[in-house]
């Protein structure tokens, strides 16, 4: 599938229209004070505006040229979907696991309309049930288990334990625990290997499984929309991601990158790595796997830490390698906007709210000022969501777009706290951990609700203090300030459980 720069200069094209117009506007502020102080500010907060904004078009542009160019882009699937192969390579199925065992899923997945696969799970797992009921399920469905003395490098570690020097496979399959493969999903996999030239990895799309709550039916809608947009036109005007789970790799590529990086970010780790060794990875839009969105709040706050701890360690240990990597300009900064991102957005929001508040002790109208902050920023945080409105918009989900946007924003935002320790901790030396996303279901009581958000409502209380202690006004920190105060409503979503009907 032939890349090509062309959005992305369309997106540094607008982008600088949109610099231009932030640029105006801090000549024109700077020049009606003469303080020196507040020049510096302003010039710190339009310069965080900018790079907001890079992002902000970009997910702008994707969602656009997804809509414009999907017939196109599914005339190129239909090729590798009709192409035909009468070879028959050795698959295996991995799947991960670490005290965390869905034998219903992987039952499932198992069950492929393709002959020449076994399966094999890879158990992390440290406490006796699980591991128990790991090898009640490999005797009774004749799989594999391996098990290793020590956790080192997390999956990576785990992954490369069971592949180095092994040669009685052409292709491997991870799966997370939770996760459903397609009874297609190995003949369709195979399809896009044969018919394209120097592919070594396949990503497939993923969408979320049954919600239970509304935690997972509101915010369980990212997940689809993201992959049904913005990661195919990744395929084609990007650079495409391997997203740990529902992937397939290529021996001979797994041989040339030397293995997994035993880092907690493996898998975009990997991509990098791919690329370097001179393969190329495709994303499979029409091989859909199943996984399950995060239960409620806790689970969904781990997961992100994990995000971000891998984000950050992806950027302090492999920045050098994207830079002098065989990827083309165009891919290499998607890989930037793509994850660097996730651990700069809380930090440059949390420099915002300041400069804001230390305007103030300056007198600045930073009412005003803040008017004009919060419209970029509205428009930010919007950009990502507008692929849902592409997705849904038509469908009986349509419905739920508005309350998804305002539970989307305030539950990332609400998550500012402990993403703001998470990059302090990485940035001064803490080594970060693989975690991972609980899976059993609870219900919380009012109690748990607010001890769970402490966090988020302390941060909200000391945020609103110096605010109106600076400017007289919360005004300069409605934003973080307000998200926080209602993480314990987005909490209690977890709670709420879904008829039926919906269910059905």
């Amino acid at each position: 599938m032939q890349k090509s720069g062309r959005l992305y200069k369309w997106i540094l094209f607008l982008w600088g229209v949109f610099s231009l117009i932030l640029l105006t506007y801090l000549a024109q502020e700077c020049r009606n004070t003469d303080s020196v102080a507040v020049c510096v500010l302003l010039t710190l907060s339009i310069l965080i505006l900018i790079v907001f904004w890079l992002g902000s078009v970009k997910d702008l542009l994707f969602s656009v040229c997804y809509v414009i160019k999907r017939k196109e882009f599914d005339q190129i699937y239909q090729k590798v979907r009709c192409h035909t192969t009468n070879e028959q390579p050795a698959f295996v199925l991995l799947y991960c696991t670490y005290n965390d065992f869905n034998p219903t899923a992987l039952l499932k997945s198992m069950e492929q309309d393709y002959p020449n696969v076994r399966t094999v799970i890879l158990d992390d797992s440290t406490k006796e049930p699980f591991q128990k009921e790991i090898d009640e399920f490999a005797l009774a469905h004749h799989v594999s288990v391996v098990r290793r003395g020590d956790r080192v490098g997390f999956k990576a570690g785990n992954l490369n334990h069971y592949l180095a020097g092994r040669e009685d496979y052409d292709y491997f399959v991870v799966l997370d625990s939770d996760e459903v493969l397609p009874a297609h999903y190995i003949s369709s996999v195979l399809k896009y290997f044969s018919a394209l030239p120097r592919i070594g990895a396949v990503q497939a799309r993923h969408v979320a499984g049954k919600a239970e709550n509304a935690f997972q039916a509101l915010l369980g809608m990212s997940i689809k929309s993201n992959g049904k947009t913005a990661q195919v036109v990744k395929n084609f005007y990007g650079a495409n991601a391997l997203l740990g789970h529902g992937m397939t790799i290529s021996r001979p590529c797994y041989e040339a990158t030397g293995g997994f990086p035993h880092v907690v970010a493996e898998d975009i780790s990997m991509a990098v790595l791919t690329k370097n060794a001179g393969y190329e990875i495709v994303y499979a839009q029409d091989v859909e796997c199943v996984e399950e969105f995060p239960y409620d709040y806790v689970s969904l706050k781990k997961r992100q830490c994990k995000w971000t701890q891998g984000n950050l360690e992806y950027m302090q240990r492999y920045h050098r390698d994207i830079m002098t990597s065989h990827m083309a300009w165009y891919e290499k900064l998607d890989m930037i906007l793509s994850h660097y991102m996730l651990p700069l957005t809380p930090v440059l929001s949390f420099v915002l709210v300041t400069i804001n508040i230390l305007l103030g002790l300056f007198d600045y109208q930073v009412v005003r000022h803040s008017f004009f902050i919060y419209a970029a920023m509205t428009l930010f945080l919007l950009s990502p969501l507008v692929s849902d409105v592409f997705v849904y918009g038509r469908t009986k989900k349509a419905y739920l777009l508005l309350p998804y946007f305002g539970v989307n924003i305030v539950t990332y935002a609400s998550m500012a706290p402990m993403m703001l320790r998470t990059v302090l901790r990485g940035v001064f030396g803490q080594r970060a951990t693989f975690l991972v996303t609980p899976k059993e279901k609870r219900q919380f009581s009012l109690y748990d609700t607010f001890a769970y958000t402490i966090d988020s409502l302390l941060f909200a209380v000391v945020l609103a203090a110096f605010s109106y202690w600076s400017c007289k006004t919360i005004w300069p920190s409605v934003l973080l300030v307000g998200s926080c105060a209602l993480a314990p409503m987005v909490f209690y979503l977890s709670n709420i459980g879904l008829g039926r009907k919906y269910l059905a």
